[in-house]
């Protein structure tokens, strides 16, 4: 018989002073997805082969790569924007 071990997560969040339940319930649901319990629930709750996991890994990595290089691009084109309007203003 296989002994399941269980995991204790002590995700709290604490009421202050005039908060109503709604923003209470918000930031709760923050902190949750923030420590990531559910991504992991999901992930045990049913058995993956080694070959899929190893194929998801390379694909989230890719798209980490690919939304860094994005990013990037994005700041590079910022600095050339506000170069091109400096060497305007100025003449």
């Amino acid at each position: 018989m296989k002994k399941f071990s269980t995991i204790e997560v002590g995700v709290s969040v604490i009421k202050r002073d005039g908060e109503d339940i709604e923003s209470l319930l918000r930031r709760f649901k923050k902190k949750v997805n923030n420590s990531g319990i559910l991504k992991d629930l999901k992930e045990k709750s049913h058995y993956e082969k080694p070959c899929i996991q190893r194929k998801k890994k390379r694909l989230e990595a890719k798209k980490r790569l690919i939304r860094e290089q994005i990013k990037i691009e994005k700041r590079l084109r910022r600095k050339e924007r506000g170069i091109k309007k400096d060497d305007s203003g100025t003449k």
